[in-house]
């Protein structure tokens, strides 16, 4: 459990009158609990819908499925499960989930006021029974204060990031090293994912751009089956989740030697990625760091990228503050985020270089250590 985050969520209830919640975004569990609902082969046929949390008077109850179960209370949460896969009757998971949420609200029938939910992440089919379960109660939406409450880590989520950027350094490395002519991005791929899920001890969720040659101008993509030339640029941006928390860096390797023009893409990258670093602090608003680093490619006479500049990460890949040219949000202490210009030049290629950082009150820490 963290226990700093269920601290900051029960004073959160309570300063806006908040009786309790029900919350369903399998990202703000992890952020509560430090349970990981798994999601390497995506919805499981064997659950009735997400994982569910009830939240009053500082008391919280995790309503997963039996299959779920061990690992929701290996955690340290109080658990309500229901049997998700059966041979010895039909499947019937979301009638089964549905009856264990009536079990759970049953006992606060007479709770009155506002109950937060997160509606974007409940499932239509819960909607109805928990209102009918909580009659004198108010359901009010609460999805994008909670997302917000996240951008600030305890210091498990730090290290557990940390942990993810390791991963994320160790990829960088075997990408670096592996690189060859001849060589297909595919190949590439499977050769690094392998190492690196037997490194971890465990198959690892990951979220991938890697491509070589022409198609680095494209920004990204799927690794396929284009095999590496001599001088090539090869963008790999690598974003694994490790115990429920995603890590995040990218870098250009080449193969074999740049030509002068792709060596100057990549010196102005890293100069403007140095620049955004060095300009990280409390205080420093989203916009004005992407604008930062847009008009170091801007100067050197390139065309500003079509991306973003940077996210957080954390038990998201991309979450608060994005570092984009409308946010105003503020950078503050104990936030993690990713920084990432490039330049991408058609019929040249393209260069994406990333730092993630840990914003400090006197500045920021660079997390990542592949560049």
């Amino acid at each position: 459990m963290h226990s700093p985050n269920l601290d900051r969520f029960r004073d959160y209830l309570r300063s806006r009158g908040l009786s309790a919640a029900l919350l369903a975004n399998p990202a703000t569990i992890t952020w509560l609990t430090g349970y990981a609902p798994p999601i390497q082969t995506g919805p499981s046929p064997f659950d009735g819908g997400p994982a569910l949390i009830w939240f009053h008077n500082g008391d919280l109850a995790l309503i997963v499925s039996d299959m779920e179960a061990p690992a929701a209370r290996a955690a340290g949460a109080e658990v309500r499960d229901y049997t998700g896969y059966t041979i010895e009757q039909p499947l019937a998971c979301t009638e089964r989930q549905i009856e264990a949420l009536r079990s759970v609200l049953r006992p606060h029938a007479s709770l009155t006021g506002a109950v937060a939910v997160e509606i974007n992440w409940l499932p239509a089919a819960m909607l109805g029974p928990a209102q009918e379960s909580l009659p004198n109660a108010t359901l009010q939406p609460q999805d994008k204060s909670l997302e917000t409450m996240r951008v600030i880590k305890c210091a498990d989520e730090i290290a557990k990031i940390r942990a993810a950027l390791r991963l994320c350094d160790l990829a960088q490395a075997d990408v670096k090293a592996s690189l060859r002519p001849g060589l297909s991005e595919i190949e590439l791929w499977g050769g690094m994912k392998a190492r690196l899920e037997t490194g971890a001890g465990g198959r690892l969720p990951i979220l991938a751009d890697l491509v070589g040659g022409s198609r680095t101008a494209e920004i990204g993509g799927l690794p396929g089956s284009y095999a590496l030339q001599e001088g090539d640029p090869v963008i790999f941006d690598v974003v694994p989740r490790l115990d429920g928390y995603w890590g995040d860096n990218a870098a250009t390797h080449f193969v074999g030697q740049p030509s002068p023009e792709l060596q100057k893409i990549y010196n102005t990258v890293r100069d403007a990625l140095y620049r955004g670093v060095d300009a990280v602090k409390p205080g420093l608003r989203a916009r004005d760091l992407d604008s930062l680093l847009r008009n170091a490619v801007r100067n050197a006479g390139y065309e500003p990228y079509p991306h973003h500049s940077g996210h957080g990460i954390g038990v998201t890949y991309h979450e608060e503050p994005r570092l984009v040219p409308y946010n105003d949000m503020p950078l503050d202490a104990g936030m993690v985020i990713a920084v990432e210009p490039g330049i991408y030049a058609p019929g040249v290629g393209g260069v994406r270089l990333e730092h993630a950082l840990l914003v400090t009150p006197g500045g920021c820490e660079i997390l990542t250590h592949h560049l």
